[in-house]
């Protein structure tokens, strides 16, 4: 009895977060997306457009728009991050990513918040991929897998601007991605089928400096609480 009280306590919270949520409706492509940056492709066109707003749903000093597709093998991500000044200077892998510029990405394919996968990238094209273990749907206690890598996952960065030179304004820069949903384990189907949610949310930070640092996201506070991400549903 006291596990299915626990079970229901945690339906009725879920619900309870996923109130007025963003929905996001991912179109299923049978068109070749090249992983380059660029977002030149016609299927992109057919894609629907989100953006990010600041932690308390204002819109944000900086503007990030987003747009996904998927076919048999791939989860693709489309980004148009608009920044004033482009800053990165870390390339190692699962480097620290979090304390410079950079879009993160969370992952919770099986709709259970106590784990989930993080990606980061930043304008410097540094990928940090992460399995987490989320024991209270928070930032505490939260358990980094640091050795695990999505193995095949494509990204690739488009600079508007000039990297790391304070002088001038910059535009900003584009990515793309394409995540292997072979390595998306807790996904129920690989690949989804028609129908299938995911939780997700996609995140920014921005600035030098810690106290000045800007944070917006698809479906704010994000981060590292699941229970307040979006959806994500697939379309045939």
């Amino acid at each position: 009895m006291h596990t299915l009280l626990i079970f229901v306590y945690f339906v009725s919270m879920l619900s309870l977060f996923q109130q007025d949520k963003p929905v996001y409706e991912c179109s299923k492509t049978g068109e070749k997306i090249e992983i380059d940056g660029k977002i030149d492709e016609g299927a992109w066109e057919k894609a629907p457009v989100a953006r990010f707003v600041a932690q308390d749903g204002s819109g944000p000093r900086l503007d990030t728009r987003f747009q996904w597709l998927w076919d048999d093998e791939y989860l693709y991500g489309a980004f148009h991050v608009e920044d004033d000044h482009l800053w990165a200077t870390m390339t190692e892998r699962d480097a620290y990513l979090w304390k410079e510029n950079v879009v993160e990405f969370f992952i919770n394919a099986d709709g259970c918040s106590k784990s989930y996968i993080e990606i980061e990238i930043n304008p410097k094209n540094t990928i940090l991929d992460l399995f987490v273990l989320n024991k209270y749907n928070a930032r505490k206690d939260i358990k980094q897998l640091w050795n695990w890598d999505a193995k095949g996952l494509k990204h690739a960065v488009q600079l508007k601007g000039t990297l790391n030179d304070a002088s001038d304004t910059d535009e900003g820069w584009t990515f793309e991605i394409a995540i292997p949903f072979d390595q998306v384990y807790t996904a129920p189907n690989h690949p989804p089928k028609e129908g299938d949610r995911w939780y997700v949310d996609f995140c920014r930070g921005e600035g030098e400096e810690k106290e000045a640092r800007e944070a917006s996201s698809w479906s704010p506070p994000a981060f590292h609480n699941p229970l307040s991400y979006g959806q994500m549903v697939f379309r045939e």
